[in-house]
């Protein structure tokens, strides 16, 4: 039943785009409000589901704030609240900037492949560096990441693909870079 519920939910969000937002990524994340439509930046998936809108879901997505200013980090979770199993590569990252055509990818290299599965109440955090100058201290095992040259003035999207109790769905953090 929680899988047909988070679907329906999956679908109304995709469709509608994000009608505000609030950091619900543990006690890692401040709420944030971004008035903006949620990126579709979705590849073939069963629902794309803004950061702070999957309320009473088995899966939230959080960030730490919606605007960055060049040489800090920004902060991304993605907690299992009650699915029966969330999966994800923890690796396969992206950032995508907005452009005149849409959404592309920012190139940030090679990915590795593991497989990870997060049992209910467990989270995985990235921590994504905007210029050279970010701290992006992973510490522990849970935190994944890297810097990335991003332009002041411009509009992204961190992304991340989840199977969430056999459903396929894009978590997407809209964010600026000041």
């Amino acid at each position: 039943m929680k899988r047909r519920a988070f679907l329906a939910t999956g679908a109304v969000l995709a469709t509608a785009g994000c009608l505000g937002r609030a950091g619900t990524g543990g006690d890692d994340s401040t709420p944030t409000s971004v008035d903006d439509d949620c990126p579709d930046v979705s590849d073939g998936t069963d629902a794309t589901v803004c950061s702070g809108t999957a309320e009473n879901q088995p899966a939230s997505f959080g960030q730490s704030a919606d605007r960055v200013a060049v040489g800090e980090t920004l902060e991304v979770t993605l907690a299992n609240d009650s699915a029966d199993e969330v999966g994800l590569n923890p690796y396969d990252w992206r950032v995508h900037r907005e452009t005149e055509d849409g959404w592309e990818p920012v190139d940030r290299g090679a990915v590795i492949e593991p497989w990870v599965v997060l049992e209910a109440g467990e989270r995985v955090r990235w921590r994504v560096g905007v210029g050279e100058t970010a701290d992006t201290d992973t510490g522990p095992e849970d935190v994944y990441g890297g810097t990335l040259a991003l332009e002041s003035g411009q509009r992204y999207a961190f992304s991340v693909s989840v199977d969430v109790d056999e459903d396929r769905v894009v978590f997407v953090a809209p964010f600026s870079v000041e």
